[in-house]
């Protein structure tokens, strides 16, 4: 009796860890490479500013300032990061990375989509990534600049 429920206590155990490594059980967020998951993401943002300045506007900080900002920015753990590796290289080798379509999707705790993003013309920008101390993971950002950004989907709630 002892020893079924031990067994059936390290069979849950295993399980669980399973699940655990599946899922990143910290975030709410998927997304989609060309069609393609992209696991180990964190936390998302989407920045879309419209706001068009004539050049000669005393606000212009520099030559990279572009009044139409259109922004993606994922933060990844060394999974996450992993999966992005060959395209973050030929953005940082060749500095013309392949654009692609990215899917953002965020759910609710019961698994509902609250939205869903599509962004074509996708290509990352610019990482960050540190570590100071003792640490067991280690997150990094990434940025991607796009094209077009549609709303697929908004939960009407």
């Amino acid at each position: 009796m002892r020893t079924r429920s031990l067994l059936s206590g390290l069979a849950a155990g295993l399980f669980a860890a399973g699940v655990a490594a599946a899922a990143d059980l910290r975030t709410n967020v998927s997304i989609l490479v060309d069609g393609v998951a992209l696991d180990g993401v964190i936390g998302y943002r989407i920045d879309f500013n419209r706001q068009p300045l004539p050049r000669s506007d005393s606000r212009l900080l520099g030559l990279a300032y572009s009044p139409d900002q259109r922004k993606l920015v994922l933060t990844v753990t060394q999974k996450g990061l992993n999966r992005l590796q060959d395209w973050v290289n030929q953005a940082s080798a060749t500095g013309t990375p392949p654009p692609k379509s990215v899917i953002v999707v965020a759910k609710n705790n019961t698994g509902d989509v609250l939205v869903r993003w599509q962004l074509d013309g996708t290509v990352p920008t610019t990482l960050s990534s540190a570590a100071a101390g003792t640490f067991e993971d280690v997150t990094s950002t990434v940025e991607f600049l796009y094209d077009t950004l549609r709303l697929l989907e908004a939960n009407p709630n």
